[in-house]
């Protein structure tokens, strides 16, 4: 984080306009999950579910982000790895620490009180994609979740542009991104309402709105190479998806032409993101075309994940 602002002090505890937004997220998830969770598992057992997550979120995310980091808190920083892991307050977290850990939270939970974690799962969606939306906005207060400088005059202004600590003007991901969480956890309650399997669609989701807004990221981003660590988890999870749906569709009907067509599909996409992440540096091609066939392929990539088997469709009709 390059710099956090400090909104008003608590004795001699500074707090920070990031963790506030951090700590107002974490309660509208808790409000969310527990309005939801009333009528399915009970008031109790949705503060208790939420009282199990949440930490094991915030160290999953403090956690992925020291081992992804460990080169550069050993030298640059100079600090050990346990010494910078115990000093949260000095910034470095990751989206997928934080989901990775939530899901942690909540099969350990599953299995202290015998519930079903997919039940439990599918409950903590939509609260969990409602936090990430206030916590996405809380970039801006630290000058992360920063696309490219805008020269042009014209557009600058708020949705297309803001403006960072140095005064220059840059794209707002943090605020596209804490956009489609928000959508993402009105589709999740719907889902769930209809008892549809709502972790998942987030889950999908999320990696395909992921895979996009990381690739307009300039700021601390973590990166292997040409491919940035939120993309490549992104990526492992929505495959995980794919392979358990497909699992039980072929259990229940057995092996559809479908399956195939989605799987092709899915991995000629990711081929796809990766010829394009390496074209974005070496390319002559235009980058906003390579965006606009970046995106049409992760429609495409949504559509072998989510949509259901026709073949299915007319074994039931």
């Amino acid at each position: 984080m390059n710099e956090l602002i400090v909104s008003f002090h608590i004795g001699s505890l500074p707090v920070t306009a990031y963790a506030l937004c951090l700590t107002l997220g974490a309660l509208l998830g808790v409000l969310v999950t527990v309005a939801l969770g009333r009528r399915r598992i009970g008031t109790d057992a949705s503060l208790s579910l939420c009282l199990t997550v949440l930490p094991c979120a915030l160290l999953g995310a403090r956690v992925i982000y020291c081992l992804t980091n460990i080169q550069y808190i050993q030298i640059d920083l100079d600090y050990s790895f346990l010494g910078f892991l115990l000093r949260p307050w000095e910034g470095g977290f990751t989206l997928y620490g934080a989901i990775l850990g939530g899901m942690a939270g909540v099969w350990a939970y599953a299995r202290a009180t015998k519930r079903q974690a997919a039940e439990l799962l599918n409950l903590a969606a939509p609260g969990a994609a409602a936090a990430l939306a206030l916590a996405r906005l809380g970039e801006y207060f630290t000058g992360q979740g920063l696309g490219k400088l805008v020269d042009a005059e014209a557009l600058h202004f708020f949705p297309l542009t803001v403006q960072d600590m140095w005064g220059d003007w840059c794209m707002p991901v943090f605020f596209y991104e804490a956009l489609a969480a928000a959508v993402i956890a009105v589709i999740a309650w719907r889902l769930l309402e209809g008892q549809r399997p709502a972790a998942e669609v987030f889950i999908v989701l999320l990696g395909l709105t992921q895979v996009l807004f990381e690739s307009w990221r300039m700021d601390e981003f973590i990166r292997f190479g040409f491919v940035r660590f939120n993309q490549i988890v992104s990526a492992v999870l929505m495959a995980a998806v794919l392979g358990l749906r497909i699992c039980r569709e072929v259990k229940e009907r057995g092996w559809f032409a479908w399956q195939t067509a989605r799987i092709a599909l899915f991995v000629v996409g990711i081929g796809v993101i990766i010829a394009i992440e390496f074209g974005l540096d070496k390319s002559t091609i235009d980058n906003r075309l390579l965006y606009v066939v970046m995106a049409a392929t992760l429609a495409a990539m949504g559509v072998s994940l989510l949509a259901e088997n026709p073949g299915l469709k007319r074994v039931k009709g």
